[in-house]
């Protein structure tokens, strides 16, 4: 097989459902040559053993995959007899050491959600909600030894709707990485591309989401808690107390009512409760132990926490 044939096979790196559209691109290009993905996990009560999203799409589409619990030698002895080939990393999970990153044919790739260099780090898209950013993007870069550091090699915008929460934000995001993989991979593959480095002067960084950065805290405005919901749909949710009942928030919208902080105003339908700006409108909330419920369903089956605050 000749050089050009070879650095246009792929090795893919990823897991979650947001890698998944990107991997599904590079394969209809009949360009993957290996799947890379995290080890099934314990999920559930039942802790029954569920594979990554990405390698239940590398089953279904017949292609060769590795789940290594550490990327260490001998899993480089593996690796080794795929190569040649270029990386491609799409929310893998885990950092890639260096010296594997270097076994790549041409310098690794990345998809990023986030218009780099802004929101470097592990929570891109749950900190741009949080922040309240009115857009963000994505980015298709070179990894290098930095975090989110390298080289640029396209770039695209995306406007964030104003209620628009983490999961269906990283849908979008996941659909619009793999166009942007579709219209650049090829170029890439044939050095047609000039990376563009970085301003490091511009760089913004986000942290690893914690539990505790989900608790709401009503002395906030009605907008800042709307945002904390929105980013935190998936994990760890949004939380608060009512009494002695533990409640997680799902699906809220601001209004421009005045009430006591954590103090619940209530009719038939509408469920409102004050915040140290404004007020937040409930409309969907899951008690302890049960199932999401709408306002209305709370409102019914819930009548002696209503006269409480939440805390």
């Amino acid at each position: 097989m000749n050089k050009q044939n070879n650095s246009s096979k792929i090795i893919f790196w990823g897991s979650p459902e947001f890698a998944v559209p990107s991997l599904n691109i590079l394969n209809k290009l009949n360009l993957v040559s290996l799947v890379i993905t995290q080890p099934d996990r314990p999920a559930g009560r039942g802790k029954k053993m569920l594979a990554s999203p990405v390698k239940e799409y590398a089953l279904q589409n017949n292609l060769a995959i590795l789940t290594p619990d550490k990327l260490d030698e001998s899993f480089i002895s593996v690796l080794e007899k795929y190569l040649p080939a270029a990386f491609v990393v799409v929310a893998y999970g885990k950092i890639i050491p260096q010296n594997i990153l270097d076994l790549s044919a041409l310098k690794a790739i990345n998809i990023h959600p986030s218009l780099l260099p802004v929101l470097r780090g592990p929570s891109p898209i749950q900190s741009a909600i949080l922040a309240g950013f009115e857009s963000t993007g994505l980015s298709l870069m070179q990894l290098d030894k930095k975090m989110d550091h390298g080289p640029i090699l396209s770039q695209i915008k995306l406007k964030i709707d104003p209620n628009e929460d983490y999961i269906a934000l990283s849908e979008r995001l996941a659909d619009l990485g793999a166009d942007l993989l579709h219209k650049n991979i090829l170029d890439y593959l044939n050095n047609k591309i000039s990376p563009l480095a970085q301003d490091d002067r511009q760089a913004t960084f986000c942290k690893m989401i914690k539990k505790e950065d989900g608790q709401i805290d009503w002395q906030k405005s009605a907008q800042e808690i709307h945002n904390q919901v929105r980013a935190f749909r998936l994990w760890p949710g949004a939380y608060t107390k009512l009494d002695n009942l533990d409640v997680r928030i799902l699906k809220t919208e601001v209004v421009d009512q005045k009430f006591k902080v954590g103090q619940i105003s209530f009719d038939k339908n509408t469920l409102l409760v004050g915040t140290g700006e404004g007020s937040i409108k409930i409309l969907e909330l899951q008690p302890a132990a049960k199932k999401i419920i709408k306002a209305d369903e709370f409102i019914r089956g819930y009548q002696k926490y209503l006269d409480k605050t939440f805390q």
